[in-house]
Formats: structure tokens, C-alpha cells, sequence
């Protein structure tokens, strides 16, 4: 009987599982007869380009991790197309470099009252999943800072969240920030946060890695 019973279970088992399979794939033939093919293969590739705190990957990238999943005819010159077009990727690129000598940050004055940014990216996985450290330094001292811990899917209202949680709410609001030009820097709603409040952003440049590195040291 035991036998026999065990045999209905997996029986039954089955059944659902290819049930579940076979809807699935009516989803998806649904999906194909309603949506235009071209949409979903740009939908894609946008999913694919975006990478998180990782900025926006290039075109090689976006590629190779589309082709572990995905295949469509002419998949390399859909790729370069959005890439071509990202408006964000090419403000963040600096494509003339500044005459005369590199420009000052500002000399701070006091602890926290000017500070600068960045991320450390794919890190070993903690036990909460986070891969990323996002840390904010005090340029008036170059030694104290804050260590958050993050994903680098994170997007930018989740990092100001953890800002305004784990160092505003210590130190107050900052005078100036200095930061990297990441494409989380460079969105509207980054930019607008930090207007309203009355802080100015500063984004080093392609010529200005000497004043990074002096932060950062």
C-alpha cells in the first residue's frame, strides 16, 4: 500500500510541476503575440546596461551578460545603439580637459562640515548579501569616516537613506561634497536633494585624480 501511495504522490507531483510549466510557457506566448519583439530586446539590453552603483556598463559588457541568457539576430548593434544613446554616460564623460592649472577643492575649516565619497564595489558577500562598502570621509581630518555597508544594485534614494541614517544624523547637514562623477551622482534626484538643502556638490574630473587621491589618502 505504502507502494502504491508513494506512486500517486510522485504522481501527482508530476502533474503540477509540468502544469506549471506548461502555463508558464502560455505566459510568455502571450507576452510575444502583445508586446513588438524590438520593445522587449531594448527592454533587455536597458536591464542588462544598467549595473547598480556600478555605473552603466559598456557595450562588451552589456553583451556578455545578455548572451548568457539571450539571442536575437543583431543583438551586437542593439547594444551599441543604447549605449550610443545614454544621455548619463556621456555627461559623466569629460571630453575636453580644463586650460591652465588643476582647480582647488575648497580648504575645510571644520570636522564634517565639507566631505567627499565613494563606493568600494563587488566585494566578498557578507551574511546579509551585501557585496559593496559605501564610505564617507571627513576632508578636514582625512581620518574619520563611515563604512556602510551596501549592494551595488542600490539605487540612489537607498543611498541617502543610509547618509542621512548614519552620518547626517551625527554630524549634521555638509557644506560640500565631493564625489566621483557615478551615474547615481549625476541623476536628478541626487542633484535636487542636495539643491533644496543647500549643499553644494563637487564632482572631480577626468583632470582632477590628483585631488581624489589626496581626499582618499
Amino acid at each position: 500500500m505504502n507502494v502504491v501511495a508513494d506512486a500517486l504522490s510522485r504522481r501527482h507531483a508530476l502533474i503540477s510541476m509540468l502544469e506549471t510549466k506548461i502555463l508558464g510557457l502560455d505566459c510568455i506566448k502571450e507576452l510575444e503575440e502583445t508586446t513588438c519583439a524590438n520593445e522587449l530586446q531594448k527592454l533587455l539590453v536597458k536591464e542588462a546596461y544598467k549595473g547598480g552603483l556600478m555605473g552603466h556598463f559598456g557595450e562588451l559588457k552589456t553583451l556578455e551578460i545578455l548572451n548568457e541568457h539571450f539571442y536575437w539576430p543583431y543583438m551586437r548593434k542593439d547594444v551599441h545603439n543604447v549605449c550610443e544613446r545614454c544621455l548619463t554616460c556621456k555627461l559623466a564623460k569629460s571630453r575636453i580637459s580644463p586650460h591652465g592649472l588643476y582647480t582647488p577643492l575648497p580648504i575645510p575649516t571644520s570636522p564634517w562640515i565639507d566631505i567627499s565619497m565613494d563606493f568600494i564595489l563587488t566585494l566578498p558577500r557578507s551574511k546579509g548579501g551585501r557585496d559593496s562598502i559605501f564610505f564617507v570621509v571627513d576632508t578636514f581630518s582625512n581620518m574619520a569616516a563611515h563604512f556602510l555597508q551596501c549592494h551595488k544594485s542600490d539605487d540612489a534614494l537607498h543611498m541617502a537613506n543610509l547618509l542621512f541614517r548614519d552620518m547626517v544624523r551625527l554630524h549634521g547637514l555638509p557644506r560640500t561634497i565631493v564625489l566621483d562623477r557615478d551615474t547615481i551622482f549625476l541623476g536628478h534626484f541626487w542633484r535636487s536633494l542636495w539643491s533644496r538643502l543647500g549643499t553644494k556638490l563637487l564632482f572631480y574630473t577626468t583632470y582632477h585624480q590628483l585631488n581624489k587621491q589626496n581626499i582618499l589618502n
